[in-house]
């Protein structure tokens, strides 16, 4: 059996000391761009795999995060992880997740037990919990990262994406395509996502001189379900009246809605303009490709992981807000071009 890989090996094919190569895979300490990633691929080429016991002993760190996901199925939470994953693997960290199903509850409980595996620092990615992590986070000595929250705290930091602006730039992008009756699907109503999505959306109306209109704004709950259901209203609304354009509080139940339109013959944009949130990545393949705001999803990740080691150096950190790019595509079409 061939010897497990060590720091010195590394330091030796790279030609730096091993305390460069340790700064390397930590994340931490100033070296060169062009130092750190090559001492990262020559670890991935040899295998090696730090000691996690090693580590803990010597430094009182146990080289590991924590995180919290409402669920790992949906494709916008699959994508930060990977974000999420990749910048730990380059750090030398190793993860230990925890799915909430979204559930405040167990979302609580699941805080507790992550954090009873003592790990370096906590990423918590779009919580749910809301007001009762201001009792839970007391007392709590590592850094946390709330992805697409926000609360309180010393140590608690936020990488968001900037929703309100997303929402306001799908609302633009179909004013500037002549509609005027635009729709707003929403998601949960506690979430500060889809407020903040709303919010943008009728600054966008007011901007444009239109009167917001309130039975515009559809129930949702971000689901296939939710898109499905939200058709079903608009067709049973009078034709002279209808919105003809509708903006998705997220790209789940946008496509939910296009699933249903096909399945009604009708044809989209011409019937209906769709804009959806998020870019995952069904979104380029369904019938039509669908206009969306990409969140940047694999960013959020990475930099969420990236707050955390800077924290953990004791670096000046601050909060981020990541703004969106508008993704045009098939979903959506000038007024009147059908």
């Amino acid at each position: 059996m061939s010897p497990r890989p060590s720091i010195k090996d590394i330091a030796r094919r790279a030609q730096v000391t091993p305390s460069t190569v340790s700064r390397a895979l930590s994340g931490s300490g100033r070296i060169s761009e062009a130092t750190r990633r090559r001492v990262q691929t020559i670890a991935q080429e040899l295998g090696y795999t730090p000691s996690v016991a090693a580590r803990s002993l010597v430094t009182g760190a146990s080289q590991t995060f924590g995180i919290l996901a409402p669920t790992l199925s949906d494709p916008y939470a699959a994508a930060v992880m990977g974000g999420i994953e990749a910048a730990c693997l380059a750090a030398g960290y190793h993860l230990v997740v925890a799915s909430t199903a979204g559930d405040p509850q167990r979302e609580i409980q699941a805080f507790r037990v992550v954090m009873g595996q003592q790990p370096d620092g906590l990423i918590i990615l779009s919580a749910r919990a809301g007001h009762a992590y201001e009792q839970v986070l007391k007392g709590i000595e590592v850094p946390v990262v709330f992805v697409n929250s926000t609360q309180p705290g010393e140590r608690v930091f936020s990488i968001a994406t900037d929703n309100e602006y997303g929402g306001w730039l799908a609302t633009r992008h179909l004013l500037d395509l002549g509609h005027r009756r635009i729709a707003y699907l929403g998601g949960p109503t506690a979430g500060r996502s889809h407020q903040a999505r709303a919010a943008g959306y009728r600054r966008a109306l007011q901007e444009a001189g239109l009167r917001f209109d309130p039975t515009f704004v559809l129930p949702g709950d971000g689901s296939l379900a939710a898109g499905e259901a939200a058709l079903d209203h608009l067709l049973a609304q009078d034709a002279a009246r209808r919105p003809t354009a509708l903006f998705c509080y997220n790209d789940l139940s946008a496509l939910g809605l296009l699933a249903a339109a096909h399945r009604r013959g009708l044809h989209l944009p011409d019937d209906l303009s769709v804009v959806g949130f998020d870019n995952v990545p069904y979104a380029a393949i369904s019938l039509p490709p669908l206009t969306t705001v990409d969140q940047r999803k694999e960013e959020l990740g990475r930099l969420a992981v990236l707050t955390l080691l800077a924290a953990l150096r004791h670096e000046p950190v601050s909060d981020i807000r990541l703004r969106g790019d508008l993704i045009v595509r098939g979903s959506t079409t000038a007024i009147g071009n059908g």
